[in-house]
């Protein structure tokens, strides 16, 4: 096994949500085309490609695979992505897509910053969706306070505006809510959420240098000697000097073949669009101003549905080793779960309707600590994995330090 040479990173806790729908396949590429894929055998899952060379290969159309390769893109380098289930086909496509500035992890805070600085932007040429600035509450039991108070001054610090809230405040802000007397939150006004998957597809449009193999697995790292020479997949050769891989726990072993260990395991989750009752007429039930929240003291988090009559709430669940797969419903029991969680903070839950929801599963790392990696041996082998649900936020300066570690390879 080898040891890493370069690495940084981090992730914090309740960043994982979902939109409700199932993860899709055969998005479109770039330029609107699947690379050697008609547009029928395209969502189908075939593709006719067989040799194919680039500067870089990103095994993962996630959302930091994609930020990598759109950042790869504007320095000018071919790259391809390879990714059976399409453009955020997999979790990414199941994300509630959360965006703040604070980063609960000290080690990776200011890259949620630089995250928040490129999504408010909407990107680099404007195209990107643009935030739902419903603001970001993050809370503290009473014992926290200390934590609060130094989380604004790590937001503020980075530019970004950040407030502390205490119950009485919090409850006149925003009515819905239910804070214990001696909490205290983290509110910051120009965060919030994203639309995951728009924002992906968004990425890769802007990547004009990158062809998506969709419908294409990618099956062994190839090396020669201790170098990283191509990526075998179901549909060729894909010859590069360089890879990131970044397919989430499908990287464990991907990792293997090129003689790595990256030791990933899942965690089950799941989130509940739940519609409180009298939405239909904007009686009491009706959800009122509602911020991104991320109770800090059970890790569960809520937000405001797409359509504003519902509310979009997940809990982590204790669940190991589950089978890496997004499907759409939740079983009753984990329903249940979620609803005895997220109603003490948001009390018209306790009756709501449950009107939509997906399973899923989050990528944890020991220490549960997402890592961007330059590996040594062999060179030419970067890996960003690890986000334990929190990769979303930090996909933008994820991947561009990701980009960074693959030009320096180049070169």
């Amino acid at each position: 096994m080898t040891t890493p040479d370069r690495t940084t990173g981090g992730v914090a806790a309740g960043g994982a949500p979902s939109d409700g729908r199932d993860a899709g396949t055969g998005a479109a590429a770039s330029d609107g085309r699947h690379a050697g894929v008609t547009p029928e055998a395209a969502t189908a899952g075939v593709t006719t490609a067989r040799v194919t060379a680039a500067d870089v290969a990103v095994i993962g159309g996630g959302i930091i695979g994609l930020a990598t390769a759109e950042r790869l893109s504007a320095h000018g380098l071919s790259v391809v992505v390879i990714d059976e289930r399409g453009p955020a086909g997999g979790v990414t496509g199941a994300s509630g897509g959360l965006v703040r500035a604070l980063d609960l992890s000290s080690a990776a805070h200011s890259w949620a910053a630089e995250g928040l600085d490129r999504y408010l932007r909407r990107g680099d040429h404007g195209r990107w969706p643009a935030v739902r600035e419903d603001g970001s509450l993050t809370l503290f039991g009473a014992d926290d306070t200390a934590r609060a108070v130094e989380g604004v001054e790590r937001v503020r610090a980075t530019g970004h505006g950040a407030e502390i809230l205490d119950a009485g405040e919090i409850s006149r802000a925003f009515p819905g809510l239910a804070v214990p007397e001696g909490f205290t939150g983290v509110y910051e006004p120009r965060a919030g959420w994203l639309p995951a998957r728009e924002t992906a597809e968004a990425m890769l449009r802007d990547a004009d240098s990158v062809t998506f193999l969709g419908g294409v697995r990618a099956l062994e790292i190839v090396t020669a000697g201790s170098r990283v020479t191509g990526v075998r997949t179901t549909a060729g050769l894909v010859t590069t000097p360089a890879v990131l891989l970044a397919a989430g726990v499908h990287s464990t072993e991907l990792a293997r073949t090129a003689g790595v260990e990256l030791p990933l395991r899942t965690r089950s989750v799941s989130f509940c669009v739940f519609a409180p009752r009298g939405r239909e007429t904007g009686g009491a039930g009706a959800p009122g101003p509602l911020p991104a929240v991320l109770d800090s003291t059970t890790g569960g988090w809520l937000r405001r549905w797409d359509d504003g009559t519902a509310v979009l709430a997940g809990v982590p669940s204790p669940a190991r080793d589950v089978p890496p797969a997004v499907t759409r419903g939740v079983p009753a029991a984990e329903e249940e779960r979620v609803r005895a969680v997220a109603r003490h903070r948001y009390p018209g839950l306790a009756d709501a309707d449950l009107v939509g929801g997906v399973t899923a599963y989050d990528a944890l790392a020991p220490g549960d600590m997402g890592t961007v990696t330059a590996w040594p041996d062999p060179y030419g082998l970067v890996t960003a994995t690890g986000w334990n649900g929190g990769g979303f936020k930090q996909a933008p300066a994820a991947g561009r330090y990701a980009a960074g570690l693959l030009r320096e390879v180049l070169a």
